[in-house]
């Protein structure tokens, strides 16, 4: 093998190394679980997690448990399990109240779970959207024909 042919070779195999790295570590740091509020509190997965390790949890919010200051953009509220309804969190939020935000709906929220005070710190928090954004006429057309959006006239 000719000599710039080894450079070459040495050249792309550091740069592949690097890049393979790169993607490795992007990976692991912006990774999160996801788990229901059930796993989380109960499964030996959610036991398991390290103190300061990123999660997201889904479930559903309990009415009656909503707290919001919108002078200081604190929300706080009860996620409950939606195949378990007896499994609770406390969640915090820190900023603006979704629009959509309201009783009984599915949220998402992503932070850290404290375990020994059973609360939940999110950084980032995302509401399902409710289906009264959708025409009844489209819901049927939708499920029908398994499409989102129904039929374009």
């Amino acid at each position: 093998m000719k000599r710039s042919n080894q450079k070459i070779l040495v050249g792309v195999l550091v740069i592949g190394i690097a890049v393979g790295f790169l993607i490795v570590r992007g990976i692991s740091t912006t990774s999160a679980y996801y788990m229901t509020v059930a796993e989380l509190k109960d499964s030996p997965t959610g036991r398991s997690l390290k103190a300061g390790q990123t999660v997201r949890v889904g479930g559903d919010v309990v009415a009656g448990t909503i707290a919001y200051d919108q002078q200081a953009l604190r929300l706080a509220f009860d996620l409950r399990d939606q195949q378990n309804p007896t499994a609770a969190i406390r969640v915090s939020y820190a900023g603006p109240k979704p629009d959509a935000f309201e009783p009984d709906m599915k949220v998402l929220a992503e932070g850290i779970y404290q375990r020994g005070a059973n609360l939940f710190t999110a950084d980032t928090l995302l509401v399902k959207c409710p289906s009264k954004y959708e025409s009844k006429e489209n819901s049927k057309e939708s499920s029908t024909e398994g499409g989102h959006l129904g039929r374009i006239r």
